[in-house]
């Protein structure tokens, strides 16, 4: 495949998830507006945030492709990390007790840019969801 058909699939990959993620973060249910929630980013990881008190992490490990998504807290939220990946691949400690780790892997080609984010969810309700980061496999 071509360099630049290549550069235009990946624009499109990482087009439709800043959207997904905005999309994510504009539906924030009225469960999870009583509960201040704040994301805080490094260089391929993002806290979650609850209330000023860190209540997840999630990751991106490019030695190993894998995407991490840690709970720390028993408290009904659940964290999911995203890779933009085609389809985009999710770690999520839904359905889980907390202290809970999710792990998802598969190998990526090296060098290549993928959108990360971070999102918190309580029951079925809409996700919050961080801003979008430039993350290589």
């Amino acid at each position: 495949m071509k360099s630049s058909v290549r550069n235009r699939i990946s624009a499109l990959f990482a087009a439709t998830a800043i959207m997904t993620g905005g999309a994510m973060t504009i539906g924030a249910s009225a469960a999870s507006a009583a509960d201040s929630i704040s994301f805080a980013h490094g260089s391929s990881s993002i806290d979650v945030y609850i209330n000023n008190r860190i209540v997840g992490h999630t990751e991106w490990q490019a030695n190993g492709d894998t995407l991490v998504a840690q709970d720390f807290l028993s408290d009904g939220y659940r964290i999911e990390a995203y890779l933009g990946t085609s389809p985009v691949r999710k770690a999520s400690t839904g359905g889980h007790t907390a202290p809970y780790t999710a792990k998802v892997g598969g190998n990526l080609p090296e060098g290549n840019r993928y959108t990360f984010w971070a999102c918190v969810g309580k029951g079925n309700s809409s996700l919050v969801c961080s801003a979008v980061y430039s993350v290589t496999s």
